[in-house]
């Protein structure tokens, strides 16, 4: 799967303030997922993988490790067996 369309699954969907963000995530985490099942790779901050989807995203290395955080503390099921 080309980077580019991991990077536009991670895009999160705009969001109002009253609405729950857990689907969002859950949508930015199955991209993810994709790398983890199909290539057997993780896209964990410091890992080849995610050093690339850093640059994909043009984010520092702790804002991709803030948003790796967030994925992998978000109770959806996709989030949580992120490795």
């Amino acid at each position: 799967m080309p980077v580019l369309l991991l990077v536009l699954l991670l895009q999160p969907a705009a969001s109002g303030a009253d609405n729950d963000l857990n689907p969002d995530i859950e949508t930015m985490c199955e991209g993810l997922a994709v790398i983890n099942r199909e290539l057997g790779a993780t896209a964990a901050p410091g890992s080849p993988m995610g050093r690339r989807m850093q640059q994909e995203l043009s984010v520092s290395a702790a804002q991709y490790d803030a948003l790796w955080t967030l994925m992998k503390l978000t109770p959806t099921p996709t989030c949580t067996e992120l490795h």
